[in-house]
């Protein structure tokens, strides 16, 4: 959970720029994270959502820019910090992807158990309590001892949630989690991200929800052509967007 007596932003970027050959995807991007707040970010396909969500969880490295996590200065320019730094980074996040990403040999136990154990090097009686008050928390007892395949989409995204928490992250980021499930299981994952937003849980989240994100999130940023066209509170941008650009957005999403 986050720390809300340290004001400072729990994940930060700062001109941030990132090309695939000839292509620039971000073009100095900058974001900061607060505890306890949720951020949902928004914008058409191609717009570089993704890209950023990739950029501040490392897995795609910017070309120049700023990262840091709190008082962790990841990435300086664009050039990146040792091992040792990247590894404590990796410590104070969580990330949900769209397909699960679930061991699919593993049991629902043992996904969420297995970093926490692995990566952190905590004992396997306190990993294995956290993970099954977890699971509870997430509408899944009795799933303990299935492997991913024997879960409904719902079910194994709310799995991969579990397995995000189990690693006591300061902030926890979603790439469209509900973007490969159909409507009732995507109400199923919005309650439980709605839930831990309750709880002052600090979130990113990429969605292409607009309900979900006007209720759910403290602040929304559009992106469009790799930059960051408007952000504020969530609900003022979805009910009076100022810039056209979000406005032709919205109207096409119905919102």
């Amino acid at each position: 959970m986050a720390d809300s007596s340290n004001n400072a932003p729990v994940v930060a970027v700062d001109h941030a720029q990132k090309s695939f050959g000839d292509v620039q995807v971000l073009r100095d991007i900058s974001l900061a994270v607060n505890p306890g707040e949720v951020v949902a970010i928004i914008g058409p396909s191609g717009g570089g959502k993704s890209t950023l969500l990739r950029c501040m969880t490392l897995l795609e490295r910017m070309d120049s820019g700023d990262l840091s996590y709190g008082d962790l200065a990841i990435c300086r320019n664009g050039s990146y910090g040792d091992k040792k730094t990247l590894a404590e980074a990796r410590q104070r996040f969580g990330l949900v992807f769209q397909n699960y990403n679930l061991f699919p040999h593993f049991s629902v136990l043992r996904n969420v158990m297995d970093a926490p154990i692995c990566v952190q090097k905590r004992a396997r009686a306190e990993v294995e309590e956290q993970a099954r008050g977890l699971i509870a928390k997430m509408g899944l007892t009795g799933n303990e001892d299935k492997v991913p395949c024997q879960l409904s989409g719902g079910q194994q995204q709310r799995a991969s949630i579990a397995r995000a928490l189990a690693m006591n992250p300061q902030v926890v980021f979603f790439d469209e989690p509900t973007s490969a499930l159909d409507p009732e299981l995507t109400a199923e994952v919005l309650k439980v991200i709605k839930g831990l937003a309750a709880e002052n849980m600090t979130m990113v989240i990429v969605t292409h929800e607009m309900g979900f994100a006007r209720e759910v999130a403290d602040r929304i940023v559009f992106m469009d052509g790799g930059v960051i066209v408007e952000q504020g509170p969530a609900r003022e941008l979805i009910d009076n967007p100022k810039e056209e650009r979000t406005r032709a957005f919205l109207a096409q999403r119905g919102a």
